[in-house]
């Protein structure tokens, strides 16, 4: 029987729309598996295959499929650069740099590929030392960061040089890097003035909007960045709410954005502009089918209130920018925020992060319990992992108990792994200041068919024993019965003890684990990779019995 290269790059698609890592992996060993029979490739199939593994970010599966495409002959110079993107992307920066290098010199002759190269060795430059002054701001002074920015504003601005209009990515860049080193106090040579440089990119991007032609949504976060560069923040503050409207703009896109306004031009929410934008790309990104938001405790109250200052002022009333259509979702994102005041991180004694709790009202699981806050978390880490004893609760984005940290003075409730893996326990002080998270009467119904957009689970938590995080990459729920909930939310080591939401940040469950092979609750034979938690309803009646 042929195989149908059209076919199998529908069913690869549908794998990656729904992020589902291990039917995307098998897929990406079918396509393996034929090109060591010797199957002969239609026009462009390979690339096209590499391309839709980045669309969402299947970095690791995108080399292994370009490794493949080289080894059996199907090798051209836009494989290639993926398959230098897929390395990028992983943090493999030295062969990255050595085949980028390779690529410039073959594509001398095709100047949009030359480009895409060159641009890719700018974006390397860049990350060492946006990632060098990161990790120690005295990194500004040190020679070898000054290199590597001078060395990105070089591969970008020649670029953007050789043909300003059909290279305006490259021109953004170039103007954010050099606003970069003004701010860092970092002397370039040969440095444009970038500020014309940000207007030329806006008439550019004016002049195809005054033609009919369609705006890409690259075009409207290069028009947001280049208002940002000539100081025009209200204009930024228009692109952007066109970008985060735009149907093609998915979380990740979303989320490459803020990193850029964040890590390259050093926006904060605790100041403007970044007060004004970055609420709105989180936000936005939240929503969005996938993708993830990182949020330091510090910055939760500052963005709260920027938040509800956007929707607030008649200066950024919502029809001015977003639509309103899309502005609900700031005030929801704000509730989202609203509950991470009542997560905290669990140490033991020295201070490691091993897991995640929660605050929850007495009197929301049993009447005796009276209404004072009350921290649930997984049995597996009080008391498996650290005693009660030794275990320092930690709460990053509660003011009012910011930098203490709290003593376990009472286990009042356990349950084993194997059954609800939970442990409720009294703190040695009273909690304050958080709203109470309201609890869902009941699960999210599931699709009916395979076709309609499942239901959406996020996960607030200390993954990795890290900073507070809502996790919502592949967020959707699978499947559940009496006891359990499955759900794709990616989560890791530090995780284990998080609240579980459903879409209106209603706590339905206690997340406790995961695996690469759960047997399915779906209604499906066979088994899944996904994420468990413990339905909530189940603990409460276990807590009321006892």
């Amino acid at each position: 029987m042929s195989w149908n290269q059209e076919e199998y790059l529908e069913r690869l698609r549908a794998a990656v729309d729904a992020f589902d890592g291990e039917r995307t992996a098998n897929l990406c060993k079918e396509l393996i598996d034929r090109l060591e029979e010797e199957e002969t490739l239609q026009e462009g199939m390979g690339r096209e295959v590499l391309t839709t593994l980045r669309r969402k970010c299947f970095f690791d599966l995108m080399e292994k499929v370009a490794e493949a495409l080289r080894d059996a002959g199907f090798d051209d110079v836009r494989i290639r650069r993926q398959y230098a993107q897929s390395l990028i992307d992983q943090g493999k920066i030295p062969a990255a740099v050595y085949l980028l290098e390779l690529l410039v010199e073959r594509t001398r002759d095709d100047p949009k590929e030359n480009a895409e190269a060159r641009g890719l060795l700018g974006r390397i430059y860049k990350q060492l030392y946006v990632n060098a002054v990161k990790d120690d701001p005295r990194a500004t002074a040190k020679r070898g960061s000054r290199r590597n920015l001078q060395r990105a504003v070089n591969a970008y601005y020649e670029v953007y040089r050789s043909a300003p209009a059909n290279y305006l990515w490259h021109g953004i860049n170039t103007v954010a890097l050099v606003l970069r080193a003004e701010k860092d106090h970092v002397e370039l040579e040969g440095a444009p003035d970038v500020r014309q440089v940000a207007r030329e990119i806006l008439v550019c991007i004016e002049a195809k909007k005054a033609a009919g032609e369609t705006l890409e949504s690259w075009d409207l976060a290069t028009a947001m960045e280049a208002s940002l560069g000539i100081g025009d923040v209200e204009q930024a503050q228009i692109w952007l709410g066109r970008y985060v409207q735009a149907e093609e703009v998915d979380a990740f896109e979303l989320s490459s954005t803020e990193r850029q306004l964040r890590e390259v031009w050093g926006l904060t929410v605790e100041k403007m502009p970044g007060a004004l934008l970055l609420p709105v790309l989180q936000s936005a990104a939240l929503t969005r089918r996938f993708g993830q938001v990182v949020i330091s405790g510090g910055q939760v109250d500052q963005t709260i209130q920027q938040s509800a200052r956007l929707e607030q002022e008649e200066s950024l009333r919502p029809e001015k920018t977003f639509g309103s259509e899309r502005y609900v979702p700031l005030g929801w994102y704000r509730l989202g925020l609203e509950r991470c005041r009542g997560v905290a991180q669990i140490r033991d004694k020295f201070g490691r992060g091993l897991g995640t709790g929660f605050l929850i009202r007495g009197i929301d699981l049993a009447p005796e319990l009276g209404d004072s806050f009350l921290l649930l978390t997984n049995n597996h880490v009080v008391p498996s992992a650290v005693a009660p004893e030794n275990a320092v609760v930690v709460f990053e984005a509660l003011d009012t108990v910011a930098g203490q940290q709290l003593r376990v003075a009472e286990v009042l409730w356990s349950s084993p792994f194997a059954e609800l893996d939970a442990t409720l326990l009294r703190l040695d002080k009273p909690v304050a200041g958080p709203e109470a998270f309201p609890i869902a009467r009941q699960l999210p119904q599931l699709p009916k068919k395979d076709d309609e957009e499942k239901k959406k689970v996020y996960v607030i938590g200390h993954p990795l024993g890290g900073g507070l995080s809502i996790s919502l990459s592949d967020n959707a729920l699978l499947g559940y019965n009496e006891r359990l909930l499955h759900y794709r939310a990616p989560t890791e080591g530090g995780s284990s003890g998080s609240p579980v939401f459903d879409d209106q940040w209603e706590l339905i469950a206690l997340h406790h684990g995961g695996g690469e092979a759960l047997k399915r609750l779906d209604g499906e034979p066979g088994f899944y990779q996904a994420n468990e938690g413990i339905h909530i309803q189940r603990i409460i009646e276990a807590v009321r019995a006892r």
